[in-house]
């Protein structure tokens, strides 16, 4: 049998997990957007190198703001490209070198998100675990609870006041209607 406070310690811990989940999942479209951008990258990449087999490339490259150059490399040599190498230090390596590097980075990203989306994953089934302990903890809680007992209907003899005779009371007089009871008196996790 759990008490009052065991079901409030549970749904803060339930909702820690939901918070730590919408957080895994920021994480998982933040990674998303890495991939999608070194998949790009890598295809810009793989287009250059097998251009330089023509004798000639070229390429649009956005530099920011909206603004598009125009690349074209007219030798029958690969190009070179800077690459960062990490710690913020950049490299220029030639195009297939640039690639290689791209895709293994590509690599250890989808590492990443697919250990993001297992621990989601892992956690969303944790989440339903506790979800459900704590809704048949409450569902005991409230049947354990002795219910009220109704009040008898006043006796039919007695006069039932009118409510349209009566004045309107004042706006300082009056109280904001009382919010009316859950049907069941049950318990939910905003308890």
């Amino acid at each position: 049998m759990v008490d009052r406070s065991e079901l409030q310690r549970m749904a803060r811990t339930i909702d820690a997990h939901r918070k730590q989940l919408d957080d895994l999942h920021t994480q998982i479209d933040r990674v998303s957007k890495v991939i999608e951008e070194h998949e790009v990258t890598s295809g810009i990449l793989s287009h250059l190198q097998k251009g330089v087999s023509t004798g000639a490339t070229n390429a649009r490259l956005s530099i920011g703001s909206g603004v598009t150059l125009r690349y074209t490399h007219s030798e029958k040599e690969e190009g070179t490209a800077l690459v960062d190498l990490g710690s913020g230090v950049f490299g220029e390596k030639p195009w297939g070198v640039a690639e290689t590097i791209t895709n293994e980075r590509l690599d250890g990203i989808k590492m990443l998100q697919e250990e993001l989306k297992e621990q989601s994953s892992s956690l969303e089934e944790k989440i339903t675990t506790l979800a459900e302990a704590f809704n048949e903890a409450a569902g005991q809680l409230t049947a354990s609870q002795p219910q009220p007992e109704s009040q008898p209907p006043p006796p039919e003899n007695q006069p039932q006041p009118e409510s349209d005779n009566t004045p309107p009371a004042p706006e300082s007089d009056r109280r904001p209607p009382r919010r009316k009871g859950r049907i069941g008196k049950e318990l939910t996790l905003d308890d």
